[in-house]
């Protein structure tokens, strides 16, 4: 059933006169429990007779019904759920009402002599009157004409009780309010010119036991303190750290601001001018332009805008956010190429990554369950846009000038300034061509062009000249509806880089075909030739996965040396799974099974070639491990807790234990201790981290919800008046431009992130609130801007009904009588009748003391009585009287 303010249901219309007499809606405050809420939104059966034909409109109605059901539902254009309305469901499709569905899907009509004419963006469509239905004067189409005819894609969805379209035309930013179509006097509430947004401050220390039980030797320490905000229109971000034994150092420190087509970066950042070109660190300026609409990435972060900060680079830094505990895992052209856990306090870093063709690479994230290894999330980080092909006409630039290196830095060494320049022009929509320059104690000129190649492939070619060496590049990628290929290969001389003091050549690739889905066949290639026979790697293998079944898959494929590994992968149920790795040199195994929610345990083993000790030869090193994790069934909360026992014949037994929980508040503690553990050479080590992390919203700190500081949107905040001091209310549903959103709330403050920068329509919804508090029905035009808050203030007040009987003195219930209420001053404020038993109720009462009469029909008061509001509903407020 879809979510529905009060203002939604009041304008519900009713189907003919009939249907008016039954009861309406009523507002959910008004509605004892959920269970009575829902049932006034169930079908109805309706009299066929409401039903004409809109051609033969002449024709009777018969008055018997033929199992037609009117339902209410909502209407979702491109997943976004935007009105409330009534369909009715009939033997073989549904009829809705095209009065209030052409406006929101961007179509209008006209009836002239039996032709319905639709006109929607970019057509102008003309269908037969006798195709539409007059329901009490309204025109209703059915919703198979309206795909057969508009190709709308319309269709009911049960699962949802909404009414879906995703129309072939137009775009829904369209529908939304723009800063070009809002008048600037209209605006409610704008973010400030200069805020901070986040702020985090975190300690750790790392020990190492020496002597007694509880001496610890600090073996590192480290600090690290970050704040990002909105300044001038744009974003800007600050992260420092500090280790024992010397000064803070600023990491990352910049301003960006972007519109349409241009964007200004002050601060570090990594310049190159092609991905065949060195990459230098510039503490300064970068301007980019282009002469065509960038679009916004509402999912980009400013700390991996590849675009716009290291524009044409090929070393990506790739971090994000994910599942605290769980594993991630870094594919680039559907290869694994690293693993690492993600970090308590939510992210992951696999720190700097080459990726060898900078045409196009796949790359992406999977986040895994730490435990049975099962698949949470994938997150697409791949190369785009500064890399990809422009549009015909299309020209952009980027100029960038600075001092080399972080100037910031202590330790800062000035080695002169440093500059990049480039420019990109599509000549078509097939191919682009690229010239740059990067200004450095030597300098490199760079040229290249892509191109598509018919309607699967895609090649670059890229060169760039530096101490008179040159290197090259040739890309080629293609893709098919069951095939994937991509590769390169690239040439450097001699002294093209200073540590290069010979010919390179790195070749690279990868094609897979998968013939049924339960298998795909791979072509792995690798060639390297540094002039070092120790780093000569050559070679062309096949490699296969294959899944005949859900609980069962094998893998074999080349690794990066050439050297094939295997995986075996069995599930017997849904909570265990077995996992078996075969490589030349390793072999390991793992179980894991999840008892309940809270607990899953594991058991793991691993043999390899190594050293022991002191000695100089190679030997069988064993190790295992077994071990549990804990985690609250609530996943929104912090805490967690691990325990392994392991063995190996290096370290003798050993343990690892993890633990972490939200002191207060934004406030975080993560504890590990590990004794013996063979990843970490030995002995008993102990690390804690400290960590606060708050969001700020105006004047007030709230308990950072995402911990992720980069994140280039903007945010709405606020506080819900609600004339207590007391604030029970853990969410509020928000609407934005009519989508709603649930939004957490601590101490009265909502803290909404993520909002696309521009102006939006926001007001308050009546979902999750009690019962008894009613929301500012009125909606605000919103000023949203780039890592800024806008604060919002909504009043939320409490109200409260009373109900009660009207009965005679003889016992029998006064049916239809008049019933007025009045406030302490004596005013009336409203009037109501007592229904066929006897019952009346009023609502919409603040705290307070309220009078109420019951008049005859001459007008008399022929009882009355007192009572007060204080804080609850009141029952049973009876009004007696005198019998006929």
């Amino acid at each position: 059933m879809p979510r529905l303010g009060t203002q939604l249901i009041i304008g519900i219309a009713c189907l003919g006169l009939p249907l008016c007499a039954w009861a309406k809606p009523a507002p959910r405050q008004n509605v004892e429990n959920e269970e009575a809420y829902l049932a006034y939104h169930s079908p109805r059966q309706l009299d066929s007779g409401l039903f004409q034909n809109a051609w033969e409109a002449s024709g009777s109605a018969s008055g018997h019904s033929f199992g037609y059901e009117k339902i209410l539902v909502g209407l979702e254009v491109r997943g976004k759920e935007l009105i409330a309305l009534d369909i009715v469901k009939s033997e073989t499709d549904y009829l809705i009402p095209i009065e209030q569905v052409f406006p929101v899907i961007g179509a209008s009509f006209e009836l002239e002599q039996g032709i319905l004419t639709v006109t929607v963006p970019g057509a102008t469509v003309e269908i037969s009157a006798r195709h539409t239905y007059r329901i009490d004067g309204q025109l209703w189409m059915g919703l198979s004409v309206l795909n057969e005819y508009l190709r709308v894609n319309g269709r009911f969805d049960p699962t949802k009780y909404a009414l879906t379209f995703v129309p072939p035309w137009g775009d829904e930013k369209k529908q939304q309010p723009t800063a070009r179509t809002v008048p600037e006097d209209s605006i409610d509430y704008r973010p400030d010119s200069f805020s901070l947004r986040q702020f985090r401050l975190s300690h750790e220390v790392d020990a190492k036991k020496e002597g007694g039980p509880l001496d610890f030797e600090p073996q590192s320490e480290r600090s690290d303190i970050l704040g990002s905000g909105a300044a001038a229109g744009g974003s800007w971000l600050i992260e420092a750290e500090k280790s024992a034994g010397s000064d803070w150092r600023l990491d990352e420190y910049f301003w960006l601001k972007r519109t349409e087509r241009s964007q200004w970066l002050l601060g570090k950042q990594t310049i190159s001018p092609s991905v065949v070109a060195p990459t230098v660190t510039v503490t300064g300026a970068q301007y980019f332009y282009s002469n065509q609409d960038i679009p916004y990435d509402p999912y980009q972060d400013i700390s991996q805008s590849r675009f716009f900060r290291e524009l044409g680079s090929s070393v990506q830094k790739i971090r994000g956010t994910a599942e605290p505990g769980a594993i991630a895992q870094l594919y680039v052209n559907n290869q694994v190429v690293g693993e690492t856990f993600v970090r308590l306090d939510g992210t992951y870093d696999f720190g700097e990554v080459r990726s060898e063709s900078g045409l196009f690479n796949e790359i992406e994230v999977v986040i895994l369950d730490a435990v049975n290894r099962t698949e949470l999330e994938r997150q697409n980080k791949t190369r785009v846009s500064s890399d990809s092909l422009l549009n015909k006409g299309q020209m952009v630039t980027s100029a960038a000038l600075g001092k080399k290196g972080n100037w910031l830095d202590p330790d800062f060494d000035d080695e002169g300034e440093a500059g990049m320049f480039l420019y990109r022009y599509g000549l078509t929509d097939e191919t682009t061509v690229e010239a740059g320059y990067l200004l450095d104690e030597v300098d490199t000129k760079t040229a290249g062009i892509a191109s598509s190649l018919g309607s699967h492939f895609v090649g670059a070619y890229r060169s760039a000249w530096r101490n008179d060496a040159t290197t090259q590049q040739l890309e080629l990628d293609g893709t098919g509806e069951s095939w994937r290929l991509t590769t390169f290969v690239r040439e450097q001389e001699a002294g093209f880089s200073e540590q290069e003091v010979t010919d390179t050549t790195t070749a690279n690739g990868y094609f897979y075909y998968t013939p049924d889905p339960s298998l795909r066949l791979e072509l792995i290639g690798r060639y390297q030739d540094r002039g070092i026979d120790e780093d000569r790697v050559s070679f062309v293998k096949p490699g296969v996965f294959y899944s005949p079944t859900n609980h069962l898959s094998v893998a074999m494929r080349p690794d990066f040396d050439g050297s094939y590994r295997t995986e075996l992968y069995y599930r017997p149920d849904e909570d265990s799974r077995f996992r078996v790795t075969h490589k030349p040199d390793e072999q390991t195994i793992r179980f894991d099974h999840s008892f309940n929610p809270r607990y899953q345990g594991y058991m793991s083993g691993r043999m390899y070639k190594g050293t022991i000790g002191d000695r100089n030869y190679q030997n069988t090193i064993i190790e295992s491990a077994a071990g549990f994790y804990w985690q609250p069934e609530d996943w929104t909360r912090y805490d967690r807790f691990r325990f392994e026992f392991n063995h190996s014949n290096q370290y003798g037994a050993g343990f690892f234990a993890e633990y972490r929980t939200q002191v207060m508040s934004g406030v975080f503690l993560d504890l590990r201790l590990r004794n013996a553990d063979p990843q970490f050479d030995g002995g008993f080590s102990a690390f804690a981290r400290i960590s606060m992390d708050f969001a700020i919203a105006g004047d007030r700190l709230v308990p950072a919800t995402r911990r992720n500081s980069y994140d280039t949107q903007g945010t709405i905040a606020g506080t819900l008046n609600t004339g207590s001091d007391q604030c029970d209310i853990e969410h509020v549903s928000v609407l934005i431009n009519g989508i709603n959103y649930k939004v957490p709330v601590q101490d009265c403050t909502f803290y909404l992130e993520r909002v696309t920068p521009g102006i939006h329509r926001v007001s308050l919804d009546g979902e999750f609130l009690p019962i008894e508090l009613v929301p500012d029905s009125q909606s605000y035009i919103v000023e949203v801007g780039s890592s800024a808050v806008t604060r919002i203030d909504f009043d939320v007040q409490a109200k409260y009904s009373a109900a009660g009987q009207v009965i005679a003195t003889d016992g029998e219930p006064a049916l239809n009588h008049k019933v007025v209420l009045l406030s302490a001053d004596d005013e009336v404020m409203t009037t109501t009748y007592s229904d066929q038993f006897g019952y009346f109720r009023v609502d919409g009462l603040v705290n307070g003391r309220y009078r109420l009469q019951a008049i005859d029909n001459q007008g008399n008061v022929v009882s009355q009585r007192d009572f007060e509001i204080t804080g609850d509903f009141l029952f049973d407020v009876n009004l007696t009287i005198p019998a006929k």
